[in-house]
């Protein structure tokens, strides 16, 4: 809102706004010259308004005895017709709009909405469609003209210079720190109406569409896992049981249907394997004055065929010395491989889980931790 608040004031366009709620005003029949005289002219026209004493309340207030004297100041600079005055309100007001719809930025056109305010449309209403088309189509010299209008002398030699000096007392910057607290603010309450701050629901959104991602390239051997224990020796190959299907999940048992989650089940039996996944995308939605956030969702599904299973096992020793143990490693024809591996310390008092798969990062690997059997 860089230049609008104040320029709105210099023309005082808002004085014709409640008698035209309701209905567009009729065509002045603006011109592409017109405009582009405007747009050239607009400094030394107002100058002359104000010469003239006709620049009054920021706006052209002419007498009947004054017209043809602003009629001949907007003839010399271009302004054709006998409404040329009728003909340079119109273009102003159509230019504060062109300005308006280039100076407000997203948040705040977004939470004005939200409180039952469109100021393109307000200001709109102003504006007969056909001179505003006229004027659009000159937008670029019009934004111009105006964000260069001198304003230095608007106050002086008025009978309302107190009035017009306290106008322009409250500057662009002001209205624009004004607008930006405001939507931050709102924006803090949107975030902290989720059951999951959004920063967060966002960051976990990003790590199942990473794993989603990943899991879709993922190819080879990483290694067995239960090398790396104590008891490594002691692991033996055997038979898993009939009917096993190994799920690892990530929040899939939450409550929160905005959270993020994924679930890999492996049907060891039916030699199938299949991946769900659901991320989450939360942005603040000032439309949605209850909630004030949106979430978008996306699922992908990955299936693959399983070829083998390999099952390590570790028994318990009588001294309880080491716990139980046990690893499952999944081929797929896909080129997948899985490695899930869990064991118990001697006293029962700790257990390790750990899941890998080569081509996964650490970050992701690490959320393969916990899974269960059937």
């Amino acid at each position: 809102m860089k230049n609008i608040f104040k320029k709105i004031v210099i023309v005082g366009v808002f004085m014709a706004l409640t008698a035209s709620l309701f209905a567009e005003p009729a065509s002045t029949g603006i011109t592409d010259s017109d405009v582009k005289n405007w747009a050239k002219n607009l400094n030394p026209m107002v100058k002359e308004l104000q010469t003239l004493g006709v620049w009054t309340n920021d706006s052209i207030n002419a007498t009947a005895k004054q017209k043809a004297n602003v009629d001949d100041v907007l003839h010399k600079y271009g302004i054709s017709g006998t409404n040329c005055i009728e003909k340079f309100g119109m273009i102003t007001s159509c230019a504060i709009v062109i300005i308006a719809a280039n100076d407000i930025d997203p948040e705040s056109a977004a939470l004005l909405k939200a409180l039952g305010m469109d100021p393109m449309v307000e200001l709109k209403k102003n504006c007969n469609s056909k001179d505003y088309a006229v004027v659009e189509a000159n937008s670029k010299a019009v934004v111009n003209a105006y964000n260069n209008l001198d304003t230095s002398s608007f106050d002086s030699g008025s009978a309302d210079s107190s009035a017009a000096s306290d106008d322009y007392s409250y500057g662009d910057q002001d209205l624009a720190d004004f607008y930006s607290r405001l939507g931050n603010s709102f924006a803090n309450v949107a975030s902290q109406s989720s059951n999951l701050d959004m920063s967060e629901a966002n960051e976990e959104g990003k790590l199942v569409k990473s794993m989603y991602e990943n899991l879709s390239k993922a190819k080879g051997d990483s290694g067995f896992l239960y090398k790396s224990s104590k008891a490594a020796s002691k692991y033996k190959k055997a038979s898993y049981k009939k009917g096993t299907k190994l799920t690892i999940d990530y929040n899939w048992d939450t409550d929160d249907k905005n959270q993020s989650k994924f679930v890999l089940i492996f049907d060891l039996d039916k030699k199938t394997a299949e991946f769900n996944f659901d991320w989450k995308v939360a942005k603040a939605d000032y439309s949605d004055l209850l909630n004030g956030y949106s979430v978008e969702s996306t699922t992908k599904t990955l299936k693959y065929t399983i070829t083998s299973v390999d099952y390590y096992y570790l028994t318990e020793d009588s001294m309880r010395s080491y716990g139980e143990g046990m690893e499952y490693v999944i081929k797929t024809k896909e080129g997948l491989v899985l490695h899930v591996w869990k064991e118990f310390s001697g006293d029962y008092n700790a257990v390790e889980f750990k899941g890998e798969i080569k081509g996964l990062p650490d970050s992701l690997n690490n959320t393969l931790g916990w899974w269960s059997e059937e």
